[in-house]
């Protein structure tokens, strides 16, 4: 290839060999400023591109930069945060079953009431859920005193979780269990209170002084055998009489035989009576306690003396008091 210059124009030919037909191209003079001018520019256009690329991209790095050491310490405060509430947590969880077995030990102490419960009440049916209760293990005492520092592992966590789970499901069967029981020894023992209320154990009199028992005896005024359908207690005029247990008076009256007589119901079928008083302090459709003052100690009625006979009847036929009198004192109850 050659060129030709010339005062206007220049003319390019590429001669490629023998034989071959040679190639002219004519460009106009001024080409020779414009081309490389172009290729000047071109150039320049290239340069400033790849400058504002490495610019931008550099810009575009640092950016990305920030944004990711922004998200990577917002990522680390978070796993912080949930470090410390996973420690919280464990730590709830450590004072959690702690409590649990400080309950276990509470509920122990409650089923030894309930025992309480069972003796007062007199019960002679065994007790099928205290013996299902008495397999419950007794609590270890905690004591932190100190030690090395070890983590915890999360299979220690979750046998943890599982153990305390376990132990408070068994202590929610148990204190319903416990509940149903107390709820039966309630009912028992209030109905044993209310036997004891209303079974005459007291003596009648402060004293005991005893002249005449129950059984065939014979009658002091005509000398011939006769029943003695109660006790006849020695006493001192106007000594007080106390009801020997709890109940309704049915009766307070004059009579030939037993002069001022005051019979009590006890129901379930007892009735007591107070014979030859002197004077009666109660009357008929009143409510007694065990242990109330009813009357006075008198020698009225068919009596040789002053005393009081005492009655127990069951199922209105006249029984020996004697095994009822086992309490030596008016005001127990």
């Amino acid at each position: 290839m050659r060129f030709i210059w010339g005062k206007k124009e220049l003319t390019f030919m590429i001669i490629p060999g023998a034989n071959r037909r040679t190639v002219r191209f004519k460009l106009p003079h001024s080409s020779l400023y414009i081309v490389p001018s172009v290729i000047l520019l071109v150039l320049i256009g290239f340069f400033v591109t790849i400058y504002f690329m490495n610019t931008y991209s550099h810009q575009t790095k640092e950016n990305l930069q920030r944004t990711f050491d922004g998200q990577e310490r917002q990522l680390v405060n978070q796993i912080t945060l949930k470090d410390n509430e996973l420690e919280q947590l464990q730590a709830n969880l450590i004072d959690l079953s702690q409590q649990a077995d400080e309950f276990k030990s509470k509920l122990e102490e409650i089923k030894k009431l309930d025992h309480v419960i069972q003796l007062m009440s007199e019960s002679e049916e065994p007790n099928r859920t205290s013996k299902k209760l008495s397999a419950l293990s007794d609590s270890t005492a905690n004591s932190d005193v100190g030690g090395n520092e070890v983590p915890v592992t999360s299979q220690e966590v979750t046998q943890l979780v599982s153990n305390t789970k376990q132990g408070l499901s068994t202590l929610v069967g148990d204190i319903n269990a416990l509940l149903v029981n107390l709820s039966e020894s309630e009912a028992r023992l209030k109905e044993a209170d209310y036997l004891r209320s209303i079974t005459p154990t007291l003596w009648p009199i402060t004293t005991h002084s005893l002249t005449s028992g129950f059984g065939i005896r014979k009658d002091p005024f005509t000398g011939k055998p006769s029943m003695h359908t109660g006790l006849d207690l020695d006493g001192e005029l106007g000594d007080p009489v106390y009801a020997t247990a709890s109940g309704k008076v049915i009766e307070a009256s004059f009579d030939n035989e037993y002069g001022n007589r005051i019979i009590v119901d006890h129901s379930r079928g007892i009735q007591t009576g107070y014979m030859h008083l002197n004077k009666m302090l109660v009357k008929r459709g009143e409510s007694v306690t065990k242990g109330q003052l009813i009357g006075l100690l008198g020698s009225t009625g068919r009596s040789t003396g002053s005393h009081l006979h005492y009655e127990v009847q069951k199922n209105r036929v006249p029984i020996d008091p004697t095994p009822y009198l086992i309490s030596n004192r008016k005001d127990e109850r």
